[in-house]
């Protein structure tokens, strides 16, 4: 049953057995009202009621009642009232003092059904006579008006109010309890607490609160707050370990930037100075080397550029069909150029000589050398660096692996391998890397519909496996 038909189905059978219970009070309140208050109603008069009215007699506007009757009255104790129709008294025998001489409407109802509420138990009879509506009033003492019987009505009138009184907090604790509990905890989360309200846990176990009824009600609500307070306390996690990191990367990117600022300005308090008359080969070589740094600090430059680019999905990706297998293998030969490629051994495996894909060259070149680089940059001498494309026509992807057997990584490290912050090695004076390569190849692949899968363990090497979809 869906979250909404269920609340609906709650609150709609706590209103039902609400109702239930409340009618069943009431129904014993009047069955035990009737027994407290009008437990002697049922005794008859000796006299009947409709005899008084047959033996009475209107003479000159004057009513009266024959002498047997009176004695009859007297005998039994009981008095007789004639009203007209505006409840007046306009005739009676033997009444005593208390009885009232009007009856306003509903009066005589009330006496007649409760006797025990004034002490005396009444009949009536209506009857037309000398075109006069008339009404009788037969009255009598009742044996019996014991007070016990009085505070037992209190007592009970005070017992349904007592239950009254726990029945709406027990309603309003089951219908307001989850409520509440889930308010707690949603003020918690606004407050950056991003845990269950804690005073609850102290009476009730968590397994034992979410298996009570009100609370399965809202079980997929709970489910998703539990949810959301994970998912926050993770984000603020993240996030600060996001900060930590960007102040250490920014920290290294600063040290990467001096060094290479240190030599061009050293060089060039050098050439200015007229202390020295230097050779034209060693302006060269200074030239050279700046040039070198300058080259350096424009990649690192360009690499900020891409990655906020890619981050903010700004990259303006051109792909035009082209040969992957040529353009990984001159990626390859380039990058065995490095200095850091010396006594490393490379394998380029394509299982057809053209892989044709629908490609922007240039990102894709960074993206595969930012790869392979890593690969060389970070493991000893006599790593072997394989790097195998394979083109599945049943499947309709292309696949690109790079795997080598050097020292591998640890699982926060691949873990965290393509964060914008991230530096797998301390930043020192080798200009080669920026700390931004690998967040930047993710972006590029991700931007040619691909993905990338790295598993690595220490010492056993790494294995990067791409894949890109092939167009139908």
């Amino acid at each position: 049953m869906k979250l909404r038909n269920r609340v609906a189905f709650y609150f709609v059978s706590r209103l039902f057995w609400l109702m239930l219970i409340w009618g069943s009070l009431i129904v014993i309140s009047t069955l035990l009202f009737s027994f407290f208050l009008g437990h002697n109603k049922i005794e008859t008069p000796r006299l009947s009621i409709s005899k008084i009215v047959a033996d009475t007699v209107v003479m000159d506007q004057q009513l009266s009642i024959n002498s047997k009757t009176k004695e009859d009255l007297l005998k039994n104790q009981m008095w007789v009232q004639v009203l007209d129709e505006q409840g007046n008294e306009i005739f009676f025998f033997n009444k005593p003092k208390t009885i009232p001489n009007h009856y306003i409407p509903g009066e005589l109802v009330s006496d007649y059904l409760y006797p025990a509420k004034k002490g005396y138990q009444l009949s009536t009879w209506y009857e037309t006579k000398n075109n006069q509506d008339l009404t009788w009033v037969l009255g009598k003492p009742m044996k019996s008006n014991n007070p016990f019987l009085y505070w037992m009505n209190n007592l009970w009138i005070f017992s349904i109010i007592v239950i009254g009184i726990l029945i709406a907090l027990f309603f309003g604790k089951q219908l307001g309890a989850p409520l509440l509990y889930m308010v707690s905890w949603i003020e918690n989360l606004s407050k950056g607490k991003y845990e269950e309200p804690f005073y609850y846990w102290k009476f009730h176990s968590k397994k034992r609160r979410l298996n009570k009824a009100e609370y399965k009600t809202y079980r997929e609500l709970m489910q998703a707050l539990s949810k959301l307070t994970s998912t926050l306390q993770k984000n603020t996690e993240e996030r600060e370990l996001l900060e930590k990191t960007r102040e250490e990367w920014m920290t290294g990117v600063s040290h990467d930037l001096k060094t290479p600022l240190s030599v061009i300005k050293g060089y060039s308090v050098l050439l200015s100075s007229t202390e020295y008359d230097w050779e034209q080969e060693k302006v060269r070589h200074f030239a050279k080397t700046m040039e070198e740094r300058v080259e350096y600090m424009e990649e690192l430059i360009e690499d900020f550029s891409l990655t906020f680019q890619l981050k903010n999905e700004a990259l303006p990706i051109q792909r035009e069909e082209k040969n992957l297998v040529e353009v990984i293998n001159n990626v390859l030969e380039q990058l065995k150029r490095l200095p850091e490629s010396e006594n490393k051994i490379f394998f380029f495996e394509p299982n057809n000589n053209t892989i044709l894909f629908n490609m922007d060259e240039r990102y894709l070149k960074r993206a595969v050398e930012n790869l392979i680089a890593n690969s060389i940059k970070h493991n000893p001498p006599n790593t072997k660096v394989r790097i195998i494309l394979h083109e599945d026509s049943l499947e309709r992807e292309i696949q690109l692996t790079i795997e080598d057997d050097g020292v591998g990584m640890d699982h926060e490290t691949v873990e965290r391998l393509f964060d914008r912050y991230f530096r797998g090695i301390s930043a020192s004076s080798n200009i080669s890397g920026t700390g931004l390569g690998m967040a930047i190849a993710r972006q590029i692949v991700i931007a040619h519909d691909g993905y990338i899968e790295i598993d690595s363990k220490p010492q056993l090497g790494t294995k990067c496996k791409i894949i890109f979809p092939l167009e139908l």
